[in-house]
Formats: structure tokens, C-alpha cells, sequence
């Protein structure tokens, strides 16, 4: 029974050992290792804007299509606003009524003036006829009741030519006021009809449109899309957790869908301070140091923010690491102290030598 153990085990141990052999391995050495954050990324022109009409109305004319170069002041295209044309007709009727109530033919003004020059003859007649009867009373050739009839007809004169003086100079101030509002009103009214054509503010193309000529728009809703041609920006949206390590002028290295197998440089230009509560990202923007030779807005790829890089220093696979402290050697687990970490591959600051084999648990 012992030797048949003996033999039988004997074949175990080899197997075993066999096992042993074959089990993964890689032997520690110092390398170059890139602490990086990582992020999809998604080109866009570097301006870009919404296109929103100035008023609500039916589309009369679009003056561009998608594609099209467009430059500041052009315009895009046009809104027909019947309520603006219906103000402005109206605001154009009350302004010839207060105009010709101004310095019309015939007018309230004119009116008051002829009644006060009928009140200045007739203060005028009453003057004369009072101080002559102020003689005649004074040599007892009136009494006193005839001569108080006279004063009190001048007085009643003079009042009236007052009252109407001041009625015309209350009168002509509100109709030039009336006017100026008119007027006011009018410019106002034109200039609403003027906003009916909106203008492009910024050189580029137009990347997309929304709307028809004859459909209807508001206010709210956008025409088109236009943006630079020339300029971009890679946009990122980094995770809460990794976007303190983000700061402005880091290093981004970038792969484009459009480019395989070519990388190109960018810089860290724009951290956004406020959190998209939807994703729970931030979104990080940065320019190319040399841009690829053609893009469009919405390639798509990846991005990694270099965020630390250290050179000849211990790395091992990250697959190599056991519970974040420990490595597999030929004597059992072993501790260790890891630093900076890459997508692939961790910092060893402590706990192994260049050149140990270490083993993959299994």
C-alpha cells in the first residue's frame, strides 16, 4: 500500500509542479508611467450660437442653406409679423393725427389763437372804455353804478384773455408732446418691423437648419445653427471624482474615430465651475495644439488629461496588483506602497525591486 502511494503521488508532485511553471508571470522594472484622466470626446467649432428669430411669425425667406459660408451682418433670413406690420400702420395713422392736429389747417390751436385775439380786441376796447369812464365819474358825469358796470366788464375782459393765453399754451405743449409720442411710436413700431430680418454676427458656416420658408416660428425656437469653421474645441465630460485633478494647461492626449492610429496634442483651456447634475460630469474644454487637417462639428473620440508623468520608476500591470496592497511572488503575497496610476499600469513607491518575477493570482 506505501509504495502504491509512493507512486501514485509521485506523478501528483509533477503535475503540480508543471502547474507551477505555466502560471503567468511578469518581471518588475522601471518604466515611464502616465497618470491620466479619462473622457469621450466631441469636436465643435470654437463659436457657436443658436439662430433665434426676433419676433414670432411665418418664415418669408431663408437665405441660406446648411453648408453655406456665412458673414457678420448677412442676412439669414426673414420673418413676416403680421401683428408688427398691423402696429405699424396704426402707429403711422396716429402720427398724421397729431401731426395735423399740430400745425394743421385746421386745428384746435389755430382755434384758440383766433379766440384770443378776439379777447385782446375786446380787453383792448374795454381798457379804453373803462379809463374814459374813470374821467367821466371822476367829474361826476357817471354814477357809481354805470362806472362799477365798466370796471367790472374790463376786469371780466382781462380774465378771459389770461385764461385763454394760458389754455393755449397748455394746448400747443400737450399737441407737440402728442407728436413726439406719435413720432416715438412710429420708430418704434418701423424698428420692430425691421427686427422681422436677422442678421449673422459671427463669420462660419451654417451647420444645421430647423425651419422652412412659410413655416411658423416663435421667439423661443431656434432657426439655425451657425459656428466657426475654422476653430474647434474638444469638449470632455470628466467624473466629479477625477475633475479637482484637472487644471488649466494640462497636456490632452486625443484619438479621433476619423484618425485611426494617429494621436494628436491639446490643451486644458475651460474647466466648467458648475456640476451637470443630469450626467454628474463637468465639462472640461481645451484647444488643439495642431489641429488634425480637417474637422467637423461632432467627430467623435477619447481623450486622457495627462495629469502626472513619472520617468524611470518601478511600474507593474495593474492586473499584477492584489487588493490594491499586495503582489504574488514565488514566496507568497507580499505588501507594497503604490503612487501614480495609468490605465494599465501603477507606480510601485515601495515593497519590490526592479527585476523580482512576480505572479498572477489566479
Amino acid at each position: 500500500m506505501w509504495i502504491k502511494f509512493l507512486a501514485c503521488a509521485t506523478p501528483l508532485f509533477l503535475i503540480l509542479g508543471s502547474c507551477q511553471d505555466e502560471q503567468e508571470g511578469y518581471v518588475v522594472k522601471k518604466e515611464t508611467i502616465v497618470e491620466s484622466v479619462y473622457s469621450s470626446v466631441v469636436i465643435e467649432p470654437d463659436e457657436l450660437y443658436r439662430v433665434n428669430a426676433l419676433n414670432s411669425g411665418y418664415i418669408d425667406e431663408l437665405l441660406v442653406e446648411i453648408g453655406d459660408s456665412v458673414f457678420p451682418n448677412d442676412v439669414l433670413f426673414a420673418v413676416r409679423d403680421v401683428q408688427s406690420s398691423s402696429t405699424a400702420s396704426n402707429a403711422r395713422l396716429s402720427l398724421d393725427i397729431a401731426r395735423s392736429n399740430y400745425n394743421g389747417d385746421v386745428n384746435l390751436v389755430n382755434d384758440l389763437k383766433i379766440e384770443l385775439n378776439d379777447a385782446l380786441l375786446k380787453m383792448r376796447t374795454d381798457s379804453i372804455n373803462h379809463y374814459k369812464n374813470k374821467e367821466l365819474h371822476r367829474k361826476g358825469l357817471m354814477n357809481d353804478s354805470e362806472f362799477s358796470q365798466s370796471e367790472v366788464m374790463y376786469s371780466s375782459s382781462k380774465t378771459r384773455y389770461s385764461l385763454l393765453k394760458n389754455r393755449l399754451t397748455r394746448t400747443n405743449s400737450d399737441l407737440r408732446t402728442a407728436l413726439n409720442q406719435a413720432q416715438n411710436n412710429y420708430v418704434s413700431s418701423l424698428s420692430r418691423s425691421n427686427d422681422a430680418l436677422v442678421r449673422n454676427r459671427l463669420s462660419g458656416i451654417v451647420y444645421d437648419l430647423f425651419k422652412e420658408t412659410g413655416e411658423f416660428v416663435s421667439v423661443q425656437e431656434p432657426v439655425m445653427i451657425i459656428g466657426s469653421s475654422e476653430r474647434f474645441i474638444v469638449k470632455m465630460r470628466i467624473d466629479e471624482v477625477d475633475v479637482t485633478k484637472v487644471v488649466l494647461g494640462q497636456e490632452i492626449v486625443i484619438s479621433l474615430e476619423a484618425y485611426k492610429n494617429q494621436v494628436f496634442k491639446g490643451i486644458v483651456s475651460h474647466i466648467s465651475p458648475k456640476l451637470d447634475a443630469q450626467t454628474q460630469t463637468f465639462e472640461v474644454e481645451g484647444f488643439f495644439k495642431e489641429a488634425p487637417p480637417k474637422l467637423f462639428m461632432g467627430l467623435s473620440g477619447e481623450g486622457n488629461i495627462v495629469i502626472n508623468k513619472l520617468d524611470n520608476v518601478v511600474v507593474i500591470p495593474l492586473e499584477y496588483l492584489i487588493d490594491n496592497k499586495y503582489v504574488l511572488t514565488a514566496n507568497g503575497k507580499k505588501r507594497v506602497q503604490t503612487g501614480v496610476k495609468s490605465l494599465s499600469h501603477i507606480e510601485i513607491v515601495s515593497g519590490l525591486k526592479s527585476g523580482t518575477r512576480i505572479l498572477k493570482e489566479e
